[in-house]
């Protein structure tokens, strides 16, 4: 995504993640924020973090501290903590097939 955006700019590079089967994933999510962030772009990065909060709180959090958005930030991470972890796989892994 780098050398699309440096060859032919941050919303082409962008639009092209976009177009990827996994381009609207939580994995792609902190790649484009990034490179809109070097752009000068940070609420469109946040914007772009926003639709996968859970998933990416850390990187979410970490803009919106650079936002001046502290307040939002640590509201985010306690969130966060205080969801359910999801439960612990029982039986034997040796016996119990993983699918």
């Amino acid at each position: 995504m780098p050398l699309i955006a440096a060859r032919d700019g941050v919303d082409a590079a962008v639009a092209q993640a976009c177009s990827h089967p996994e381009g609207s994933t939580s994995y792609a999510a902190p790649h484009i924020a990034d490179l809109l962030v070097g752009a000068g772009r940070p609420e469109e990065a946040v914007a772009v973090l926003e639709q996968h909060a859970p998933e990416n709180s850390n990187e979410l959090a970490g803009h919106l501290i650079d936002l001046g958005r502290v307040n939002d930030a640590v509201a985010l991470l306690q969130q966060r903590d205080s969801e359910p972890v999801s439960p612990v796989r029982t039986g034997s892994f040796f016996n119990d097939l993983p699918f």
